[in-house]
């Protein structure tokens, strides 16, 4: 077997929207994509196992019901800035958690996936 790359696929009511919201904190770039397909792929352009994985959103009739069992973790320079633009652009704060210099905030994403910011104040 050889890995080509690694994805993640995250269900959402409108993939198109999500893929959107985390395009502009990832840095990542829209793959062309099919019309009328239910999937939209973000990715950074590292292709291979040793690069960051793609994000794939795939648009799903049923509602998200419980928390993820997955979740992303951005570790940043300075958590503040990030987070506050982050909940302008539609995310909203679970919690908040400080270890000495080290903030972890956990918030969702605009469909109410969990995520976690990490970091300085």
């Amino acid at each position: 077997m050889v890995l080509r790359q690694v994805g993640i696929t995250v269900d959402c009511a409108d993939a198109a929207q999500l893929a959107s919201f985390w395009e502009r904190f990832l840095g990542y770039a829209r793959r062309p994509g099919n019309p009328g397909s239910p999937y939209v792929t973000i990715e950074r352009g590292d292709d291979g196992p040793d690069g960051p994985p793609i994000l794939t959103f795939q648009t799903v009739p049923e509602p998200k019901e419980a928390k993820a069992r997955l979740h992303l973790d951005l570790f940043v320079d300075h958590a503040q800035p990030l987070v506050e633009e982050m909940l302008a652009a539609g995310a909203s704060t679970v919690s908040h958690t400080e270890a000495g210099e080290w903030t972890t905030r956990v918030l969702q994403d605009p469909a109410g996936n969990e995520f976690c910011v990490i970091g300085p104040d």
